[in-house]
């Protein structure tokens, strides 16, 4: 049995990717380059190329039994937007296709919490809520929602997908646009965090990336096909986050609340700025749009049909993180 893994550079892929080839599997992975895996291992193939690339896919791909499709355009400025449509929804199809093709067993499709919707209302949300297919707050939300439609059509024509749902994936690794809980904790120790946006009672889900790695291998082993999962944990407010975030790093933290509405306009006029000068704007009107709502959920089912046990928040901010974030 092999694997074709995408995604291997990310956060979340190259967490992944360690943790098969511990478990002594064979992976084939497709990367833009091989410099920037970072991993060499004897059971690991690494095929440079592009997702876009069906013949490059297909090589990389043939004769894996099994597929974790983890990779996706997370950024949130860029200088063509078109990326989104491209990597998430097109290419995507694409390695369905080639995946039937080649007669994978499994596929493992990781989506997002906010291929979901957010959760503002009463309770928390699940795998079954209702969301607005019209009201998307940035191109990564529409497009990983569009990847779920795509994984109905797919399913009702047999193909074997798996999908997960990770909440806010963090932990010790790179610090990427993605792993944005360790963005904020370097921030907060190195004096750099200006405050807490908005009211700061918007309550996230947040996931431990090692208890998303191991809920990975739980939907590959026993996921049902067609069904997907919320890999999520604690679900904590911005000022909860805020309060553990000072003791974990023993210093204090500013506890003031930003007026999402300043923010808003921040936003407007540094992306203005960008356009001039093609450098990325720390802020970004959509990203103001996903810190005004809720984006909490339960992860009920993935913990009664497939095993998963996430990490307490607080436990899993304590961990040792390799000098990823500094202490005082």
């Amino acid at each position: 049995m092999s694997i074709f893994l995408t995604g291997a550079t990310g956060f979340l892929g190259k967490n992944l990717l360690r943790r098969l080839l511990n478990d002594g599997e064979r992976v084939s992975v497709l990367v833009r380059g091989a410099s920037r895996l970072g991993v060499r291992h004897e059971n690991l193939t690494v095929h440079e190329g592009d997702l876009e690339d069906r013949d490059a896919v297909a090589g990389a791909m043939r004769g894996a039994t099994q597929v974790y499709h983890v990779a996706a355009a997370v950024k949130e400025w860029v200088k063509d937007w078109s990326v989104f449509d491209r990597v998430n929804v097109a290419a995507y199809e694409q390695l369905l296709n080639i995946a039937a093709d080649e007669g994978a067993l499994r596929i493992v499709h990781t989506s997002s919490f906010m291929a979901l919707g957010h959760s503002d209302g009463p309770g928390i949300g699940d795998e079954t809520m209702p969301r607005d297919p019209d009201h998307f707050h940035n191109p990564y939300e529409r497009t990983k929602f569009l990847a779920q439609q795509i994984d109905e059509k797919f399913i009702q024509r047999g193909a074997p997908i798996v999908v997960v749902q990770p909440g806010v994936i963090f932990g010790p690794g790179e610090v990427t646009e993605g792993n944005i809980v360790v963005v904020m904790l370097r921030d907060m120790a190195t004096g750099k965090f200006p405050g807490i946006p908005g009211h700061g009672g918007q309550r996230w889900c947040y996931s431990f990336v090692d208890d998303v790695v191991e809920g990975h291998l739980l939907a590959m082993s026993k996921g049902r096909v067609g069904e997907s999962y919320v890999l999520g944990g604690d679900n904590v407010t911005l000022d909860e986050l805020v309060d553990l975030a000072s003791k974990h790093l023993g210093r204090k933290v500013p506890r003031r609340h930003l007026p999402l509405g300043l923010l808003r306009v921040s936003a407007r006029m540094m992306e203005w700025g960008a356009r001039l000068t093609g450098k990325p704007p720390m802020l970004t009107a959509g990203k103001v749009g996903v810190l005004e709502h809720n984006w909490a959920y339960s992860s009920e089912k993935a913990v009664r049909e497939l095993g998963y046990r996430p990490t307490p928040f607080p436990k899993a901010l304590g961990k040792r993180w390799r000098g990823c974030v500094p202490r005082a």
